[in-house]
């Protein structure tokens, strides 16, 4: 776009973020004066981190395989941390833990790096208390919010493996919001 309207540049940059914050492969076109702009978007593949194991954990992976996503397996607030930190625009962070040891300071970290999506397993009662934790720890409320919990979209999952498919529809589903 050389010599092109410095607006209609800003434009396009603005359309090509836009898509990124999508996490959305795109493609767009836009007139400029010198032609057509072709804005293609190519975002980083998700990374499911998941704090905590079990079949659960197992199942989330197998299903994230299935997308084309990756998935890592942590079981320290350390790990959590330099998962994250690795690739913060692509990071999911996915709770199933219930140490408090280990789930606070993963959700912490998670909210304030902005991570794109943040989800905790447990009862509305294991809600409340993580809340309270991090609430003294510094979360605002607007941080809180954030906080998808229970996890995974309300598909009427039974098994832990259509519970799995959830958690993966509420990611995309949040993804494609962001």
């Amino acid at each position: 776009m050389q010599g092109d309207d410095p607006a209609a540049v800003a434009q396009a940059a603005e359309q090509a973020r836009l898509l990124l914050a999508r996490h959305r492969a795109g493609r767009e076109t836009r007139r400029a004066a010198a032609g057509l702009v072709l804005i293609e978007a190519c975002p980083a593949v998700p990374h499911l981190v998941i704090v905590g194991g079990g079949e659960l954990a197992e199942l989330l992976t197998t299903q994230a395989q299935v997308l084309g996503w990756q998935a890592t397996v942590a079981y320290a607030a350390g790990d959590v941390r330099t998962l994250l930190a690795d690739r913060p625009a692509a990071a999911c962070l996915i709770v199933l833990s219930h140490e408090p040891d280990l789930d606070i300071p993963a959700l912490h970290t998670a909210l304030t790096a902005g991570i794109p999506y943040v989800g905790a397993l447990g009862s509305r009662r294991t809600q409340a208390r993580r809340a309270e934790a991090l609430t003294k720890a510094g979360i605002t409320e607007e941080q809180l919010r954030r906080i998808h919990g229970p996890i995974g979209l309300d598909i009427g999952a039974r098994t832990p493996a259509e519970t799995a498919l959830a958690i993966c529809a509420e990611v995309l589903a949040a993804l494609g919001r962001s």
